[in-house]
């Protein structure tokens, strides 16, 4: 990053600014400054050290102008992040992140979600169609509706998830941790065999008499 507007135009050449973004805080932290001086000389040191206070308080007011890191991946949101009616489809987002994202009917079918943070997201008739939720984190996750037909969730955080209506046919819940309750509406509706690991579904849920 290059702002030699925070000094004279006459005494400044180049302002090189080195910043460490860190996701959901602020404000940034500055690493390292270099200023050159047009001219060589005892001024230097003093244009310097200006340019650096004057940035450093910029910087500290909020940064309300820099960009936010999380939104550097494309389709990766951040935090809040609004991504609804969207095709996400047969896509590796395993970089991204979509805590307490806006998700109402995003597609994400046949997509490789897997390790990625969907944490308190309202994920409303999403699309989850054959896609791969190993170890996601769906935990306060607001899926009603949502559909999880031939979706393979080994491992993932379903903890206080709203699930009503949705739909599993042939989805693979193994090692998913469920609260009873969860676990038996889930059974009442479990049908099918993921056709990626070959599971029975009713099996993966644990339900009595699989």
């Amino acid at each position: 990053m290059t702002n030699a507007m925070l000094m004279p135009a006459s005494s400044i050449k180049s302002c090189n600014v080195h910043i460490a973004f860190q996701p959901h805080r602020r404000p940034v932290r500055v690493l390292a400054q270099r200023c050159v001086s047009a001219e060589k000389g005892p001024s230097d040191k003093t244009v310097a050290g200006s340019a650096l206070k004057t940035l450093t308080a910029v910087l500290a007011a909020g940064a309300v102008l820099l960009p936010h890191a999380s939104l550097a991946v494309s389709g990766g949101g951040g935090l809040g992040t609004p991504h609804n009616y969207e095709d996400l489809s047969n896509k590796d987002l395993r970089k991204n992140a979509y805590t307490k994202a806006e998700l109402r009917q995003t597609n994400f079918s046949g997509s490789d979600l897997s390790g990625v943070s969907l944490f308190g997201a309202l994920a409303k008739g999403a699309n989850f169609q054959g896609a791969t939720l190993r170890a996601t984190d769906l935990e306060s996750c607001d899926l009603e509706d949502a559909d999880f037909t031939n979706a393979v969730l080994e491992g993932a955080q379903v903890t206080r998830a709203g699930m009503k209506n949705i739909k599993i046919t042939g989805s693979d819940w193994t090692d998913v941790a469920l609260r009873k309750d969860a676990q038996r509406a889930l059974c009442a509706i479990a049908s099918g065999t993921n056709p990626k690991t070959g599971v029975d579904t009713r099996e993966s849920l644990m339900c009595p008499g699989s």
